[in-house]
């Protein structure tokens, strides 16, 4: 583990290291270039998931703090809602989730937050500018304060965790994936990820540059048009470099991020999404979600179709799990998306 990491306040929470596994179908299929898949859909907490990499030391720092109350956001279908849950349970916390109605049928990941008892409120859309808008945010300072006078302890985190302290877990994951390419001989010149509140590839980003890797990461956003988003990602790479005191600068020109696979929308299926994930489970027998890593996958291919990624690259496509929404999604799912 990376020095300045391993100073830091964490609690255990996942099963690591995850899987790194050898996707032959899938590159077959596609005619190359070799795919790794990395298996962070199995890491253990809540089906598994990249959140769990920053809760172990969000949640550790909150722990040493005292808090006893933990208040999360996203939308309806939010995996690092649905994972901040689970943390919070097995470490004897509270936790209310302020989310935003989309897919809010008492299914996918709101099926397990009604297992798990979690204190949801959900919002209109309307009411607010975006999940990580002022106005959510808000929400949740205005019911931090309410349970601050019934004496608990509380403590809000923003929608996906984007705080430094949370993209360190993702610098480790480099070090991680690093070790086990090495040991098996492996030279990656790609790593694909889902940009969608920016921490993950930050934490890549800042990972890759402070161990001099011969890799680019790749971005394939969710949500915000490229330039906001690469912006976004080295603010985050600035700010966790500085908490670890890491001697690292990034700036947006030397951030990848590609805005072509959003659709209409966050959370808004595309028929290119659909069809990456039929064609990631009948190649490979793994299942992608339909909000994350089934649009990421979507952006992979045609970057292959493109000339992109060629037969002659390796290229290890982050799985950053999610795949309880795919329940929620059962209508876009089985039916061609116009």
């Amino acid at each position: 583990m990376i020095p300045a990491i391993a100073r830091l306040p964490r609690i255990a929470l996942g099963a690591f290291p995850t899987p790194l596994d050898d996707a032959r179908g899938l590159s077959a299929a596609l005619g190359g270039p070799r795919i790794l898949i990395k298996r962070d859909d199995l890491t253990g907490l809540a089906l598994g998931g990249n959140k769990c990499r920053k809760l172990e030391f969000m949640l550790g720092d909150a722990l040493q703090k005292g808090i006893d109350t933990i208040i999360g956001t996203g939308g309806a279908q939010s995996n690092f809602a649905l994972q901040l849950a689970a943390a919070a349970r097995k470490l004897k916390m509270d936790v209310y989730l302020v989310l935003v109605k989309d897919h809010s049928e008492i299914q996918g990941n709101l099926l397990l937050h009604d297992i798990l008892g979690s204190k949801v409120i959900l919002v209109d859309p309307g009411e607010i500018a975006s999940a990580s808008g002022d106005r959510m945010l808000a929400k949740m300072n205005a019911l931090a304060d309410d349970l601050r006078k019934q004496g608990k302890k509380p403590l809000v985190l923003p929608v996906g965790g984007h705080i430094p302290l949370g993209t360190a877990g993702w610098v480790n994951a480099v070090d991680e994936l690093w070790q086990q390419l090495k040991s098996r001989k492996i030279n990656a010149q790609y790593l694909v990820i889902t940009t969608g509140s920016f921490g993950t590839q930050a934490g890549l980003e800042l990972g890759v540059k402070y161990l001099k890797l011969p890799t680019k990461v790749v971005g394939i956003s969710v949500s915000q048009k490229s330039l906001p988003a690469a912006k976004a990602v080295a603010d985050m790479v600035n700010q966790t470099a500085r908490l670890l005191d890491m001697k690292v600068t990034l700036t947006p020109e030397e951030v990848t991020v590609y805005d072509d696979y959003i659709g209409e929308g966050y959370g808004k299926m595309t028929e290119e999404c659909r069809q990456a994930i039929k064609l990631v489970a009948r190649t490979e027998g793994i299942f992608l979600d339909p909000v994350y890593t089934g649009k990421t996958m979507a952006g992979l291919i045609d970057l292959v179709r493109k000339g992109k990624f060629t037969s002659k690259d390796t290229v290890v496509f982050f799985h950053t799990g999610g795949v309880a929404a795919l329940f929620a999604y059962a209508k876009e799912l089985t039916q061609p998306v116009s």
